[in-house]
């Protein structure tokens, strides 16, 4: 196969990304009032199904945490890619909930596929080829798949059954996946990058634990909106009938919005940015608590989409430039805190909204745990600024042993 050009490169990952992340996750969240009335779905039910999803995901994180084969990646990549259209046109063929639970699983395992290795592998593609490794286009994929569930979600719900709506986004999902199909490189015959050998002073052992933690907990910020944002709009008299309007907001705001964190980030610095975004997404939050106006809940999905895209984007994107001999693995580290918490939160915040008749108390949790987040991210930043006061450079073996123990970025 001919070498592509950057652009196509590109195009090919955020493809890849609309159609597992953006298609087979997000469009559970405008499926889940039309299940609700169509088959009764619950909100308890909604949540569980939606932790499977994210079961899958931090599965899948762990699983690329362990593969170093970049061939290995590649053919994977690909089988994900198959995996999210089976997994959707299969959510309309049956009305079992423990086919449902495993399909919801799966789906979340195509997940991981399209985000970890698909980032992986166009990392990889780049640094190989000495372009600047910047992810921001690539998770504008997210915030496009959002905004194409949303739209397509209004043109089909008056017209077809819930059933032939997964039909449809099985159908969208398919489209997607065969320019990337095409034009994926062979990467089977990719040689691994070279190690960077430059001297640098290593970081703390603590390092890693503490930005999982703040990870973590936006992964809880994130998923409440992704999961209960339209089922929050459509329980408000005043908004019946206007969730897909603020979803598809999320999604416009969203698409942009890692590109501009980049610049963002590149004025304020990547720690102030990252700082930043966690305190807007729990702005978001408290606005959906205090208000149900439309207008409120307008701002709050604007604010959402944009900061909860510059988290996920910052966060592995510097973690790729922390620790520049692995793209894959410390993105999955991460990830794994991610998932843990979309597992745990949409069944707890469910659970709730069922017992309490709304999601304000889920909402409350929501926003301590964002604060929480917040605060990690201060402490991470003071342990990666004092590392040379906490470290031993010229230790080659401690430094040798914190390196494998942090799991730094690059595909071996």
């Amino acid at each position: 196969m001919a070498e592509i050009s950057k652009n196509r490169m590109l195009l090919t990952c955020v493809l890849a990304v609309v159609a597992t992340i953006g298609i087979a996750r997000f469009a559970y969240t405008p499926m889940i009032p039309e299940m609700a009335k169509e088959v009764g779905l619950s909100e308890s039910l909604a949540g569980y199904l939606a932790a499977a999803n994210y079961a899958g995901y931090l599965s899948g994180a762990l699983l690329i945490s362990f593969i170093h084969n970049i061939a290995l990646k590649a053919r994977l990549f690909r089988l994900g890619l198959f995996v999210a259209i089976v997994t959707s046109l299969a959510m309309g063929l049956t009305t079992q909930e423990p086919l449902w639970y495993l399909l919801r699983y799966l789906s979340g395992l195509s997940s991981s596929a399209g985000m970890l290795l698909g980032g992986g592998l166009l990392m990889h593609w780049l640094m190989k080829r000495n372009h600047k490794a910047e992810l921001g286009i690539f998770f504008s994929g997210l915030g496009i798949g959002i905004a194409i569930t949303a739209v397509l979600s209004i043109l089909i719900k008056d017209h077809f059954s819930w059933d032939q709506q997964w039909c449809i986004y099985a159908l969208v999902t398919l489209l997607l996946i065969v320019p990337v199909w095409q034009w994926l490189p062979d990467f089977s015959a990719e040689q691994s990058l070279a190690k960077h050998s430059q001297h640098h002073i290593p970081l703390p052992r603590s390092f890693m634990p503490v930005l999982q933690l703040s990870y973590f907990c936006a992964g809880f910020g994130y998923v409440i909106s992704a999961t209960f944002l339209i089922s929050i709009a459509e329980s408000i008299d005043a908004l019946a009938g206007q969730g897909w309007i603020i979803w598809l907001i999320a999604g416009l705001s969203c698409a942009p919005a890692s590109a501009l964190w980049d610049k963002v980030a590149n004025t304020t610095g990547q720690w102030q940015a990252i700082f930043i975004a966690y305190l807007l997404n729990a702005l978001s939050i408290l606005i959906l608590l205090l208000s149900h106006h439309l207008l409120a809940v307008i701002l709050s999905a604007m604010i959402y989409g944009a900061s909860f895209i510059g988290i996920v984007s910052m966060m592995l994107s510097m973690v790729g430039r922390l620790f520049p001999d692995n793209p894959s693995k410390p993105m999955s580290r991460l990830t794994f805190s991610y998932g843990a918490s979309q597992m745990l939160a949409p069944a707890l915040v469910g659970y709730l909204a069922e017992a309490d008749g709304n999601f304000d108390n889920g909402l409350i949790i929501t926003l301590c745990v964002m604060m929480i987040g917040s605060g990690a991210i201060l402490f991470a930043r003071h342990i990666e600024k004092n590392k040379d006061q906490t470290s031993e450079p010229d230790n080659n073996l401690m430094g040798a042993i914190d390196a494998r123990i942090t799991i730094p970025i690059a595909d071996k």
